[in-house]
């Protein structure tokens, strides 16, 4: 899998920067979707005659397939690459549940976060009590001392 992580990473910055272009991330999608599906047509057509069409006036054309073929490759890279592969065959559901994880997960991140800067800041403030606790104590033993040897 370490080998997928390269191209991962790169359709990640693609989808991050597609982000900013909405219009362009649908134009994109839309062009990805129709050539897919337009692939997986020309191919089903292909199959269809190749296997079945034998005895009729139907002519096997081969370049139908290599044209199915290119449409529905191209259709799945822009796809995935925008992630819309994903979206439109996994479902939108399983995917929202996981920005939900995801989401759960940085909130308790930034609470954590948020709730370790406070108890540092109190530790601090004790610490500043004590000392200032400690040199009150050793100034009265000093005055003690003091008033003890006279």
């Amino acid at each position: 899998m370490k080998l997928f992580a390269p191209v991962g990473k790169f359709f990640k910055g693609v989808r991050t920067k597609l982000k900013e272009y909405p219009v362009a991330y649908a134009v994109i999608g839309a062009i990805g979707i129709v050539l897919f599906w337009r692939g997986v047509w020309y191919m089903a057509d292909f199959f269809s005659i190749f296997f079945f069409g034998h005895d009729s006036t139907f002519v096997v054309n081969y370049n139908q397939f290599w044209d199915g073929a290119v449409s529905t490759l191209i259709g799945f890279v822009m796809l995935f690459a925008t992630g819309l592969f994903v979206t439109d065959f996994i479902g939108s559901q399983i995917l929202s549940t996981v920005e939900k994880e995801e989401e759960k997960v940085e909130k308790i991140a930034r609470e954590t976060e948020s709730e370790e800067k406070t108890e540092t800041q109190r530790l601090k403030d004790l610490e500043k009590k004590f000392e200032d606790v400690t040199n009150h104590l050793d100034e009265h033993l000093e005055s003690i001392e003091k008033k003890l040897e006279e």
